[in-house]
């Protein structure tokens, strides 16, 4: 990890990323955040003391059960919030966040900002459609498509480029399920014919 406090290059990537029209506040004090593939943005262990916007790579939200087991909620995909839940409820996190590829985040500490962001309305607009963003996602892996085969076809099919899922990791993470399951169905969809094998971890659909 690497917090770089060079105002030019911050000024960039809030620029960049369109963040500043978020807020009514003014002269916040942001900053930058980088990670390596594999470090952690949050933990549910450790107390949140910035908000984290990502604006470059992939982070994947997931959380332990009750036996310890991984269970992936989404994927962050260039884009997305954390510590929105944590400010509004005054908690620790409630999921891991996981670099699946290098990550930049636009930081903003949480505690001496919040008496100015609390009356920020277009800032709790924002919070509110981050909230409803991941909602959706989930519900949409749960209802529309229950079943995990059904949920890797429509993914390759519909959601990557040129049909060809990258990653093991970063794709249980997106389809919430686990690296085992997905391994599972990999397998027989691949016996069938369905998809094809192309590298490590990357299959094509046929």
């Amino acid at each position: 990890m690497e917090k770089i406090y060079d105002r030019d290059v911050t000024e960039r990537w809030l620029a960049k990323a369109g963040l500043a029209e978020q807020f009514d506040t003014t002269e916040l004090d942001f900053f930058l955040i980088r990670y390596e593939s594999g470090e952690f943005l949050s933990r549910q262990e450790q107390a949140i003391e910035n908000f984290q916007f990502l604006v470059s790579g992939d982070a994947a939200l997931y959380y332990l059960d009750g036996e310890g087991e991984r269970r992936n909620v989404s994927v962050l995909e260039g884009a997305g919030l954390l510590g929105d839940m944590e400010f509004v409820l005054g908690s620790r996190p409630y999921f891991y966040a996981e670099a699946v590829t290098p990550v930049t985040v636009l930081a903003l500490p949480m505690e001496v900002n919040r008496a100015r962001l609390e009356r920020d309305c277009r800032f709790l607009m924002y919070l509110l459609r981050q909230a409803s963003q991941i909602k959706i996602l989930t519900a949409r892996n749960q209802v529309v498509l229950p079943g995990l085969r059904e949920r890797l076809l429509y993914h390759l099919g519909c959601e990557c480029p040129h049909q060809t899922m990258s990653g093991m990791d970063r794709t249980a993470a997106k389809l919430r399920c686990s690296r085992r399951q997905l391994q599972r169905v990999v397998k027989e969809l691949a016996e069938q014919g369905r998809i094809v094998k192309r590298g490590r971890g990357c299959y094509q659909l046929v």
